[in-house]
């Protein structure tokens, strides 16, 4: 988080999981922000469940966009950092985050809400967690549902008994008579006896039979108990006791026998005090209490404050969960259950205040208010490690430092070879580089831009994708790069992380293309920006724009829509969907795509960028004196980019339209329509434009489909004109 008067981060705050205390805390933290703290949120996915309404969920009250928090969305708003990535680990001598295909993070203060998983049972039968896996899934059972099918759920806590209603609720929906049986060693553990009895009477008032015993096999094809009774069923869920994911105790953390992270009253790790944890995630020395979500949320408020009195030296607050808290279970018909201590009712407020307490908590982080100018003092606790922005300078003096820099090189693994020869004779840390080139021809490109995600490592591959397509277009083969970065102000060890993460993400593509990095240019700047220049040597055949041929089909390897996604997401409005599909296309290469262009004699190659799709495909058309003709129903686009289209362009929109003077339009088509703005919608990192022969369209398409590309046929070249059907 970098408050809006652009203060120098000091301090990074890494958050590890988007459970209730997390959201709770990036909330906080935008309300009342700390100059020079910075928030990173790295989750798993896009989307954070809220877990008491998935019943609601399964039964229809709720869809599924009601139960989900936004995550980026949320961050975008508060002013944090968003990773989408998988933690396998803690490095926490070095106190750095550990992530699948990616390189560590490094965080001053770490916390951890990212919640338990289930005990998986061993014939992969549907678990119900996690929640973003389990809804498409049942979505899917639902479909293929007919009357005398056997649902089995095994598991029979609040969840389970709660999910056994709902579906009930939605089988006698939709008319369908289904037997829905559900199977544990106890009925409603953890509660009284009297919510224990209303329980029971419910579940044969609603035709729901209960199995006492526990499980000893399990398929998809039914279960079988320890007592040697079989129930064969048609589906079987799964949704028992969860258990700590197995990175957090090779982490070398403190644990308690199952896992969970050790924590003291103030939410702090026993064994690592830079580390907190809050939620399923936590075990709470001295006040243990069930897994639940209510802890979670009740603990959110305290971890916020300790993390802002813990990255200040300041005394922390103590965090005490309550002994009894009020549970409420739905029945899915109108009514819930309350149960709290000994007591426990049945009736219609319950699922009223259910609901509203539901519903309210969700609003507090998709209604998000306007944010007011945050206060600029730094904490005198880390004031001292902030250089003094008027005192910057430029040119030269604006250069990295050499120490930080050589820091970074040192803990990347530079590529030097390409072909696994060396061609590199002088490079990194000489004046400039020398490198050994073939006799002949080079192709040469250069290509840059300031950061336009959150996630710096995420970045770097963006922007290096970006570049080395501009040599794809020309079915050449890259060689060697060269890249400029400008990291925003910031302390040295934030400076160093950040110049880290991003040209991480530069080396791994490199790495990826056999491209040899060559040397580059560090400085200060306001934002995070990158740029490449790369060179690369011809392929057997080189393609131009102006190979075109009337009869020839336009085939484009990648959606279009990036430019207004990434807008309407650098201003929380994009919605997890359409962004994770666009960051999906831009983290994509073309580079699989060239050969099977090239043997299928592609006549002219270009790649769609900032001209968007009409403004290189015009190039295309004047190099070679021909027209086109375009199916607009045939050109694939993003999820959401047209709806998002009638509220929010990319800069260069208006610019690139212009184009449209040029068109005819077919059809009931207009220039408004979105559908028609979205072919001047500008591009990063986007596919790849080729006209191939008629006759060989199809078979290009089935290879690129099998290559991961979503290649579409668009139209085709004509003699001249340009319509739009």
């Amino acid at each position: 988080m970098q408050s809006s008067a652009n203060v120098p981060v000091a301090r990074d705050v890494v958050l590890v999981g988007g459970g209730h205390s997390h959201v709770q805390v990036i909330k906080r933290f935008a309300m009342s922000p700390m100059p020079g703290v910075r928030l990173t949120l790295i989750s798993n996915d896009f989307r954070s469940p809220y877990s008491g309404m998935l019943p609601g969920c399964v039964a229809g009250t709720y869809t599924a966009d009601d139960i989900h928090i936004e995550l980026p969305r949320l961050c975008s708003w508060a002013g944090a950092r968003f990773m989408c990535a998988d933690v396998d680990g803690l490095a926490l001598a070095d106190h750095q985050v550990l992530m699948a295909g990616r390189p560590p993070l490094r965080y001053d203060l770490l916390s951890i809400n990212s919640g338990a998983v289930p005990k998986p049972p061993q014939s992969g039968v549907m678990t119900v967690k996690p929640i973003s896996r389990f809804l498409p899934k049942w979505d899917a059972v639902m479909d293929n549902l007919v009357p005398g099918c056997h649902v089995v759920l095994v598991g029979a806590g609040a969840g389970g008994v709660e999910l056994a209603f709902a579906m009930r609720a939605v089988t006698r929906e939709r008319d369908l008579p289904v037997a829905i049986t559900v199977v544990s060693n106890e009925l409603l553990a953890g509660h009284n006896e009297r919510a224990r009895q209303l329980v029971a009477r419910e579940l044969v008032r609603q035709q729901i039979s209960f199995r006492q015993g526990r499980v000893a096999t399990e398929s998809q094809a039914g279960i079988t108990l320890e007592s040697g009774e079989i129930l064969n069923a048609d589906v079987v869920l799964w949704s028992t006791s969860v258990e700590a994911p197995g990175w957090i105790a090779s982490s070398g953390i403190q644990t308690d026998q199952q896992g969970f992270i050790s924590v003291n009253g103030y939410l702090q790790s026993i064994s690592h005090p830079r580390v907190f944890a809050a939620g399923d995630i936590a075990h709470l020395v001295g006040q243990e209490r069930p897994k639940s979500g209510v802890y979670a949320v009740r603990a959110g408020p305290y971890l916020a404050e300790n993390l802002r009195r813990a990255v200040t030296g300041r005394r922390l607050k103590r965090f005490r969960a309550q002994k009894q808290h009020l549970a409420l279970l739905g029945l899915g018909n109108g009514r819930a259950l309350a149960s709290r201590g000994r007591h426990a009712s049945l009736n219609r407020f319950w699922w009223w205040l259910k609901r509203r307490i539901d519903v309210n908590f969700m609003n507090k982080f998709n209604e998000l208010p306007e944010m007011s100018k945050a206060e600029t003092n730094i904490p005198e606790a880390f004031a001292d490690e902030l250089p003094d922005p008027a005192m910057r300078c430029g040119g030269c003096g604006a250069k990295l430092a050499a120490e930080p820099l050589r820091r970074v090189l040192s803990r990347l693994q530079l590529p030097s070879t390409h072909n696994g020869t060396s061609a590199l004779v002088r490079g990194i840390g000489d004046d400039a580089a020398e490198l050994i080139v073939p006799v002949g021809r080079q192709i040469l490109s250069i290509d840059g831009f300031r950061s336009m995600v959150d996630d710096p490592y995420l970045f770097g591959r963006i922007a290096t994708h970006h570049s080395l397509n501009d040599l794809f277009a020309m079915a050449a083969q890259p060689v060697g790069a060269m890249v400029l970065v400008t990291v925003p102000l910031a302390s040295e060890a934030v400076i160093e992380e950040e110049l880290y993460q991003v040209m991480s993400g530069v080396v791994d593509v490199l790495r990826q293309h056999d491209v040899m990095l060559l040397g580059g240019h560090s400085a200060e700047g306001q934002e995070l920006s990158l740029g490449l220049s790369v060179n690369g040597i011809p392929g057997n055949v080189t393609l131009g724009k102006d190979g075109a041929r009337p009869g020839d089909r336009l085939i484009l390897t990648k959606p279009l829509g990036s430019g207004v996604v990434l807008a309407a997401a650098m201003q929380g409005q994009a919605s997890a969907d359409s962004l994770r599909a666009t960051l999906n296309h831009l983290d994509q290469s073309n580079a699989k795509a060239v050969d099977p262009l090239v043997r299928h004699g592609a006549t002219a190659l270009t790649d769609v960028t900032g001209f968007g799709l009409l403004g290189h495909l015009g190039e295309m058309l004047r190099a070679a004196g021909v027209g086109a003709s375009v199916n607009l129903s045939d050109v694939p686009v993003l999820p959401g980019a047209c709806a998002l289209m009638t509220t929010h362009e990319s800069s260069l929109q208006q610019a690139n339209e212009q184009v449209f003077q040029d068109i005819e339009l077919q059809g009931k088509h207009r220039f408004a329509d979105p559908a028609v703005r979205i072919l001047a919608d500008p591009q990063t990192s986007g596919g790849l434009l080729a006209t191939v022969a008629g006759e060989r369209a199809p078979q290009l398409l089935q290879e690129l489909g099998e290559l991961g590309f979503a290649a579409h046929d668009i139209g085709q070249i004509t003699n001249s004109g340009w319509v739009i059907r």
